[in-house]
């Protein structure tokens, strides 16, 4: 049978600064010449995923923005996307209006290419992001003086970082909103949380089990450490904890393997397939 191995990148995949290790790189790339179908789900966007995968040869698409987009490296282009429709878009601003929270639009154009509105950026975490990716992103960050979607352009995801008791009201009142899905999970490297939302059709699961229909596989095992993991963990036939993982996530794993830090992923691949051969795994 064939499986298709997938991993979140942040806390899993990635190590504490943030970049996949020589020693994952060199593990995985071999493993993929020689058969294996990897591929990733992460949060991150467009804007800094292919950058950190840029060495590392995949032979699937993969998942990005939580299942927002599928992406191919390769090609260096979105295959598939999930928009937020207007109704919904309508209601989700409203309910962070009404908290008297500002967060960040995210756009996907018609030319590919996505694109972030702001009213405000009021935390250093949230200036820091900015300042991160403005230089690289020239005129992709655009401040207005209300949240509003132009013609041509495709509301796909709604994004705040904040500390948890300020998020935490916000989170409880878009469970009310129909069309609509989000995530709510700690950041790997800092004390603030992740508030993200996005249409109903995408999530981690529903973005592997794309990638598992285009690449004719028959099985997801996938890898995680963090809350937004777990709706992968749902479509999954086994799923894996790195050391490192909150604790909900390893109570739902299949087997908790050796930390981000000590190259868990690429570890755990390279030790299963040293004794079973990748064309014969099932």
């Amino acid at each position: 049978m064939k499986t298709l191995y997938i991993s979140d990148l942040d806390g899993t995949l990635l190590n504490n600064s943030g970049h996949i290790s020589e020693n994952s790189l060199a593990i995985l790339n071999h493993l993929s010449e020689k058969g294996l179908l990897f591929s990733i789900a992460t949060a991150r966007s467009i804007m800094t995923a292919p950058d950190l995968l840029g060495e590392l040869r995949l032979n699937a698409p993969i998942v990005l923005m939580n299942g927002v987009f599928l992406f191919d490296l390769k090609a260096n282009k979105a295959v598939r996307y999930h928009e937020i429709d207007e109704k919904s878009l309508d209601a989700v601003l409203s309910v962070f209006s009404a908290h008297n929270k500002t967060p960040l639009l995210f756009l996907f154009g018609d030319d590919g290419l996505l694109s972030i509105f702001y009213t405000e950026l009021r935390l250093k975490v949230q200036q820091d992001f900015y300042a991160q990716r403005e230089k690289s992103f020239a005129g992709r960050f655009r401040r207005v003086e209300r949240l509003f979607v132009p013609a041509r352009q495709h509301a796909v995801y709604v994004n705040l970082v904040d500390l948890y008791e300020e998020l935490a009201p916000v989170a409880e009142a878009l469970k009310a909103i129909p069309g609509v899905a989000f995530s709510f999970y700690s950041d790997t490297y800092s004390p603030y949380w992740f508030l993200e939302v996005y249409a109903a059709s995408a999530s981690k699961a529903n973005g592997a089990l794309e990638v598992k229909k285009m690449t004719g596989a028959d099985r997801i095992a996938a890898f995680g450490d963090n809350l937004n993991d777990l709706s992968l963990f749902a479509c999954a036939d086994e799923t894996y904890a790195v050391a490192n993982a909150v604790d909900e996530v390893k109570r739902c794993a299949t087997a908790v393997i050796q930390s981000n830090e000590e190259d868990g992923v690429a570890a755990f691949l390279l030790q299963k397939f040293s004794e079973k051969s990748i064309d014969n795994e099932g």
